[in-house]
């Protein structure tokens, strides 16, 4: 499966955990890990959905991104926007209020999200097979031994 198509499948499986105005530009950039974790990601689409499910919030959390950041799986998930009243009695569109205590939905979405991340952190972005971070000239990377080693011969041979 290549990219594309993993972004095409999680769009219409989980489309209730994205923001539907989200554009096609924006979904070229919404997920962008390598496949190794794309198991670890669906599981958590697959998680966060039933807890929504269950606590009759579908709709009420988008994940906003997902990504590799030094060597680490980061999953943004945030409340989708709102109408309240404005001062003036008119309807004000709002965007990224966190309320002020954690509800409970946020706490399980938390917990699953430091789940699935926690799994991620042995779990090579490349392959899917036991890895580790691993560090390379100040950039980081979660890999196995067998993309380590050749992510070391890449650098290597443009140095030469």
């Amino acid at each position: 499966m290549t990219h594309d198509e993993f972004v095409a499948y999680i769009r219409e499986r989980y489309a209730t955990l994205f923001d539907p105005t989200n554009s096609d530009e924006v979904w070229r950039y919404l997920i962008t890990i390598g496949p190794g974790w794309w198991p670890l990601f669906t599981d958590f689409c697959e998680q966060m959905e039933g807890v929504l499910r269950h606590h009759d919030k579908t709709g009420r959390w988008y994940i906003r991104q997902v990504k590799e950041k030094f060597g680490e799986l980061r999953i943004y998930v945030r409340p989708a926007p709102y109408e309240r009243p404005d001062v003036d009695g008119f309807m004000e569109w709002v965007d990224d209020i966190d309320p002020p205590e954690p509800t409970h939905v946020e706490e399980m979405l938390g917990i699953i999200k430091q789940q699935v991340t926690g799994r991620a952190a042995h779990v090579c972005e490349d392959c899917g097979e036991p890895g580790e971070l691993r560090v390379l000239d100040g950039w980081y990377s979660t890999c196995c031994d067998r993309h380590f080693e050749e992510w070391k011969a890449r650098k290597a041979s443009r140095k030469s």
